[in-house]
């Protein structure tokens, strides 16, 4: 369970604490009893005047890094830490898989590479995408280690490899996800309120589809980079045809001739 509230004043940190305080009243009154040791409060911005808050009687330790469905989330709000433990667990299962599987022919490992080791490197991506060119790099080396582990493409060069095998690059990958996420938002499938995610454009005067989204100001990388707002120049640039089609399927067609034509960073 996560319990939030935006704190800039005292009356704030009050109202934060009489939420908690609720939450151990309905406890009380069912029976239950939370694990106060395993509570904990990160404190997010460096303006937090970083308050004490209690529970049951007992003052709340702080944490700077906690898992959020198997994700790591640090107070920095920086994807780094995710990248670094997503790669390790790739690159354990890919050495596993070195050495456990002396048969090393495509129809052999490209199967494994993408059930055992690449949804370490995708998992909840859209949510902990890295910017930060090192950890890019860091994760798209997984990949290039495990196509060239691949018989007779050892001295393949990266890009005929991925041609060669029907593989994308993992940054195109993740440009589009983030654009199959939208149309799912967009078209209702996912069950996320659009209004409170996206805020829609209502200039007509541009070129383009009628279903364009509009970016906010941001003064960090942290919001420029999340994903409701990077998602925002490559959507509006969308074809009508993309956005409207009536399948998702019909949308990944439409986005892939899309993207291909133009050359799309990371295609």
């Amino acid at each position: 369970m996560i319990l939030f509230r935006i704190v800039k004043t005292e009356a704030d940190c009050e109202g934060l604490q009489e939420d908690l305080t609720k939450l151990s009243d309905w406890a009380t009154k069912w029976q239950m009893k939370f694990n106060v040791d395993k509570c904990k409060v990160m404190h997010i911005g460096k303006n937090n005047p970083n308050y004490t808050y209690s529970m049951m009687g007992a003052n709340l330790a702080t944490t700077n890094q906690e898992r959020d469905l198997g994700v790591i989330v640090d107070s920095s709000l920086k994807t780094s830490t995710q990248c670094a433990a997503a790669v390790k667990k790739a690159n354990r299962m890919l050495g596993i898989i070195r050495k456990g599987i002396e048969n090393k022919t495509q129809n052999i490992l490209l199967p494994l590479y993408k059930t055992m080791v690449r949804p370490h490197l995708e998992y909840c991506v859209q949510m902990w995408s890295p910017h930060l060119k090192k950890d890019i790099l860091a994760l798209e080396r997984v990949q290039k280690r495990a196509t060239k582990m691949i018989r007779d493409l050892e001295r393949v060069p990266y890009e005929e490899r991925l041609k060669r095998l029907g593989l994308f690059s993992l940054e195109k990958r993740r440009l589009r996800g983030d654009m199959i996420e939208v149309y799912k938002i967009m078209s209702g499938v996912e069950r996320a309120d659009k209004e409170k995610l996206f805020i829609s454009s209502h200039n007509r005067r541009t070129r383009g589809h009628q279903m364009k989204l509009m970016g906010s100001r941001f003064k960090t990388n942290k919001r420029k980079f999340f994903f409701t707002q990077r998602v925002v120049n490559l959507w509006n640039s969308l074809p009508e045809e993309a956005v409207k089609a009536r399948t998702i399927i019909e949308f990944k067609e439409k986005l892939d001739n899309f993207m291909e034509v133009r050359s799309i960073k990371g295609y």
